[in-house]
């Protein structure tokens, strides 16, 4: 399993490569947005952008991956539990594919969230003592940068939006709180405490 699942992830990443760099020759970039509730004036849309930038973030993601998925092929051959390792991985990639095309604060969270989740279950995979503490470190690092997240969320709705193209090249102090209130929630992400 691990062979077909790094092949696969090493052919998006040089898929993904040939379209960046196909978008970025031609200046083409892609929003898709899904209106999913209209709640009064606020609407809850799921909305992804493919640019040059992001399939270029993910061509490096599914590298990544790939080589993580092939070194562990072979460190973690005797493991009776090698393809539970392989799809923590796979749904790790799938969260920060996610979060890597999301111009909008609500997929940005569930991508967030995703990777909050397999964070953990990667931390405790051995499931002993030490690995337990860590696993509760990340989770609680990472709970700082949700609550950072849902406070920018609720600023950016009373600001009329959750898309961030409603506000590039605004200089207000609201925009400026949203903007350190998510790199404050991009900190606490990697748990290095």
């Amino acid at each position: 399993m691990n062979l077909s699942s790094m092949v696969f992830l090493l052919l998006v990443s040089i898929c993904s490569l040939i379209t960046s760099l196909n978008l970025l020759s031609s200046g083409c970039c892609y929003f898709m947005d899904w209106e999913l509730i209209s709640i009064n004036s606020a609407s809850i849309e799921m909305a992804l952008i493919i640019d040059w930038m992001s399939m270029m973030f993910s061509s490096f993601v599914c590298f990544i991956s790939s080589m993580v998925l092939f070194y562990s092929g072979g460190y973690m051959s005797g493991d009776y539990n090698i393809g539970r390792f392989m799809y923590l991985v796979l749904g790790f990639v799938l969260s920060m594919l996610l979060l890597i095309i999301s111009p909008n604060m609500i997929s940005i969270l569930l991508g967030w969230d995703g990777l909050g989740l397999v964070s953990y279950a990667l931390v405790i995979y051995y499931q002993n003592e030490k690995s337990a503490g860590a696993g509760m470190l990340t989770a609680l690092s990472n709970r700082v940068g949700d609550v950072a997240i849902l406070l920018s969320i609720s600023l950016m709705l009373s600001l009329g939006g959750w898309n961030f193209y409603f506000y590039v090249g605004e200089e207000s102090l609201n925009s400026s709180y949203v903007v350190f209130l998510v790199v404050l929630a991009a900190m606490t992400k990697s748990a290095q405490i």
